[in-house]
């Protein structure tokens, strides 16, 4: 997955996956804990519709004031998931195929970004990956190739070698860390629960790291 066209395709098929899930959730089921902490899986899904939803310009200016990107896309993925699950889901859906990237960063984001977020939900509900291999793969190399700054911090992942034991997937040198590809892609992103599910030598160094 090289080019621009073929990430966003990603994206869009990433999205829709999740519009399946999502369409099966009981109510308690929106309304129980994701792995993003203190967002319930409502809120996970406003957060992907804020992305969708809320232009640019709007989001980037409501971030100068709450003088805090995190604190204004906490405030607008509550606002968002607190609507009625049905129009939750209905503008998720009715969005799923738009194309949007920050700049300079890319479409890269957006699919690290649904791909983390739908295993946030699938995970503590006890549901496997739904994750496309070749996204995965894509999302990994980005992750833990220490470029990918505002989702891992360089020194997250520096120094260690990541092998997928579901994918044909490495990179990196150095201690090993090693296990299912989606647990790879929580752990660096700061999903603590994930670490369990890591192996090898190099997993408590990514442990301590992640804090």
């Amino acid at each position: 997955m090289t080019t621009k066209d073929e990430i966003f395709e990603a994206v869009v098929v990433q999205r829709h996956r999740l519009v399946v899930t999502l369409e099966e959730l009981s109510d308690a089921e929106w309304d129980a804990e994701s792995l993003c902490v203190g967002w319930r899986v409502r809120d996970v899904v406003g957060h992907l519709v804020s992305i969708l939803e809320v232009p640019l310009g709007t989001f980037l200016w409501n971030t100068v004031k709450a003088r805090s990107f995190d604190r204004y896309a906490d405030q607008v993925a509550r606002r968002i998931g607190s609507r009625p699950i049905e129009q939750l889901l209905g503008s998720y859906r009715a969005q799923a195929d738009k194309r949007l990237a920050p700049p300079v960063v890319g479409p890269i984001a957006p699919l690290v970004d649904v791909l983390v977020h739908t295993r946030d939900i699938e995970r503590p509900l006890g549901l496997p990956a739904a994750l496309g291999a070749d996204a995965l793969r894509t999302s990994l190399d980005y992750v833990c190739g220490g470029k990918a700054r505002g989702f891992v911090p360089p020194t997250r992942t520096a120094g260690l070698r990541f092998q997928a034991t579901d994918l044909d997937w490495s990179i990196g040198s150095g201690p090993l860390v090693r296990g299912a590809g989606d647990a790879i892609l929580l752990a660096v992103t700061c999903r603590r629960p994930a670490l369990a599910d890591l192996s090898g030598d190099g997993a408590a160094t990514l442990a301590q790291r992640v804090g």
